[in-house]
């Protein structure tokens, strides 16, 4: 239940106020008569926090303990553990010993920073070593973008029938997802001490927020091109290679419109260039009639379902990664516009 009271500010000396706060809430928090509490400027508002529960609320200690026979259950926990603030986690497996070592693993590889520092027969500790918050959100974002686009123009390129190895644009994904986490990671600690966002290099919270949502739609995107990607290996281990189809080369240029498009848009939020945004939604119709193009071709092909489905859920993809631009471009308008 939220209570509120109308307090009046009493002046106390020149560069100070005072005002008087129930005596029942100070008591439900545990504060009392000497106790040190954090005043905290949020921008709109001012919070007041017991120094304990300040400290306990980011950059702590946490323990996890494990209640099932799954690994990805135990990593998400983690995660959220992670994107709280926490430093470091025990997780304790209790009946759940096996799914240690895939747990280790897991966390390695879908977590920037995570290192494992003590183990036990049942358990791990494992201490998130992050880069100081100086790192501006922009790069973050410039790095996930560069991952993508070149997941996604290797895969093109391999759908041409280039030779490359679907399966190293596929590992390439789980770098995205780790940048991913680490940009909601520092948004949240924006979010949580407004002294950050000076070193974020972001006006206030809402261009802060709205980074986690560009860096949400390059995320996805990058889910796309890992999905090309499978979706030609998938194609190879079952019956044959797609650039034996003529209408290949018409999906790959599709694609490579669709990898510029996004580029350019994600370009224009970080160098808050609304005039790149517009040109960016300009292109919507262009888009969506090659779109419309390509999937009339394929459907006249008479090719088999398995080839012609799996060129649909190609084409897909691409389309899929437009929409993202357009997302990216949008955010842009909303931002700096």
């Amino acid at each position: 239940m939220v209570e509120e009271e109308v307090r009046k500010v009493v002046t106390t000396g020149r560069s100070s106020v005072s005002i008087t706060i129930p005596k029942r809430w100070l008591t439900a928090l545990g504060i009392g008569p000497g106790s040190h509490v954090l005043l905290r400027f949020m921008g709109n508002y001012i919070a007041l926090a017991p120094m304990g529960g300040a400290a306990k609320a980011w950059g702590g200690n946490n323990s996890i303990g494990v209640d099932r026979d799954d690994p990805e259950y135990v990593l998400r926990k983690v995660i959220t553990q992670y994107l709280r603030g926490a430093s470091e986690v025990r997780v304790r497996f209790g009946d759940y010993v096996s799914i240690k070592g895939s747990v280790k693993g897991l966390v390695r590889d879908r977590i920037s920073g995570a290192e494992v520092i003590e183990e036990g027969a049942d358990y791990l500790v494992i201490r998130f070593v992050m880069p100081t918050p100086e790192i501006p959100i922009k790069r973050l974002l410039n790095r996930m973008m560069l991952v993508v686009l070149g997941m996604a123009r290797d895969a093109i390129d391999i759908l041409r029938g280039s030779g490359g190895d679907p399966e190293d644009v596929i590992e390439r994904d789980n770098e995205v997802d780790r940048l991913y986490l680490l940009v909601e990671r520092l948004v949240m600690s924006g979010l949580i001490d407004q002294a950050v966002l000076s070193k974020l290099e972001v006006v206030d919270s809402g261009e802060l927020v709205n980074s986690l949502m560009v860096a949400k739609s390059i995320e996805r995107a990058g889910d796309h091109a890992w999905r090309i990607a499978q979706v030609v290996r998938e194609t190879q281990t079952l019956c044959c290679k797609l650039v034996e189809s003529p209408i290949v080369n018409d999906i790959a240029d599709l694609g490579s419109m669709a990898v510029d498009l996004f580029r350019g848009s994600v370009l224009s939020f970080i160098n808050t260039d609304v005039e790149g945004a517009v040109k960016t939604l300009d292109m919507r119709l262009k888009m969506r009639g090659r779109s419309m193009d390509v999937i009339g071709k394929i459907y006249s092909s008479g090719l088999p379902v398995e080839i012609g489905g799996r060129l649909m859920m190609i084409v897909e993809s691409i389309r899929r990664m437009s929409e993202y631009a357009y997302d990216v471009a949008e955010i842009t308008l909303d931002t700096y516009g």
